[in-house]
């Protein structure tokens, strides 16, 4: 038996839903509690399909069998701000005909590995459900001791489970990281993330604030806030909170674009998190009406080019600048 996990699209909802209702049914027949989340339908999942929140489809021998939702950010019960480091486990549920295979306690387990930022993990449920108990005691949750007591619910117990990081040097690493459009108030991280990004481009071809103060390493927060006002669609990559990747999007013609800033912090690179952003700029181009990606590199860079036409680029020329230390090559996509 083979669990594992992967980000909730939009066009699962409807599965999931049906599967929600099945698992939840047993309980909402014992309490009647008017939040339970077999009364849900599929606007309860799409809803929860953003940055707030990471939801999971959890796959046995890669069937659909459940969901999970963890809320990244806002309050978990009864009001609690939920603070940098922390996470709220909120739903959890796997098919009636699945369950008792402890498939729930590992899927958890691999949920968890997607938040690298985390130090704690909140969750609650019906203080009398015993299989819920053990289920979370064995994802290593542990009892606060504390219960809650919220209109139209039944009283519920608080789980807790620390993530005691030691400082090993390793770099934990998601598997499935989440794209989102980044906020305003976002772009200083971004900003973080894109001249880390490029400081080792930088390094390689010697490119210094006095020979090229232009260079993408050497940005600030004002080309970014410029590039917000103009409409670009700017991308993060998150991993938990963190924002561990970069790029932008912007609209240069009828169904033309062009890709600006892709970027990937170093230790999170060579797991195909490149590729992700890369098909993902392709599919939103697509979803703006848009058929030609544009963009413009380092024309020496050898790699990076190489990795471009690897994706579906097609070389299209060069252009020498006299206040540039390189070569600008420019590539393209067109979708079909």
């Amino acid at each position: 038996m083979i669990v594992s996990i992967r980000p909730t699209v939009a066009s699962e909802a409807g599965i999931l839903s049906r599967l929600q209702k099945d698992a939840f049914l047993q309980v909402y027949e014992k309490y009647h509690d008017e939040r339970n989340p077999c009364l849900r339908g599929e606007d309860d999942i799409l809803r929860r399909l953003n940055k707030q929140n990471r939801y999971f489809t959890v796959l046995c021998d890669e069937k659909i069998v459940g969901g999970i939702c963890f809320r990244c950010n806002g309050t978990r019960p009864p009001d609690r701000k939920i603070e940098e480091g922390e996470y709220y486990l909120c739903r959890v549920y796997i098919h009636p005909d699945y369950q008792n295979r402890k498939i729930a306690s590992r899927a958890i387990l691999l949920c968890e590995k997607e938040f690298p930022d985390a130090k704690t993990f909140y969750v609650d449920f019906p203080k009398d459900m015993e299989k819920n108990r053990k289920c979370y005691e064995s994802a290593g949750y542990s009892d606060t001791g504390e219960t809650l007591y919220m209109e139209g619910t039944p009283e519920l117990a608080v789980y807790i489970k620390k993530i005691d990081r030691i400082e090993s040097g390793v770099i934990a690493m998601p598997a499935v990281p989440a794209i989102f459009e980044v906020d305003k108030e976002e772009l200083p991280r971004c900003l973080d993330v894109v001249r880390r990004s490029f400081k080792t481009v930088a390094e390689e071809f010697g490119l210094t604030k006095e020979n090229c103060p232009r260079h993408t390493s050497f940005i600030t927060i004002d080309f970014l806030e410029a590039q917000m006002s103009m409409g670009w669609h700017m991308y993060g990559l998150y991993a938990g909170k963190q924002i561990i990747g970069y790029m932008s999007l912007s609209k240069e013609g009828d169904e033309v674009f062009e890709l600006h800033n892709l970027a990937v912090l170093s230790e999170y690179r060579h797991v195909g998190f490149g590729n992700l952003l890369l098909d993902y700029s392709k599919n939103a181009v697509r979803s703006l009406g848009g058929k030609v990606i544009k963009i413009g590199i380092i024309e020496e860079s050898a790699v990076l080019k190489n990795w471009y036409i690897a994706n579906g680029f097609v070389h299209t020329g060069t252009k020498k600048f006299a206040h540039l230390p390189f070569t600008s090559g420019y590539l393209e996509w067109r979708g079909d």
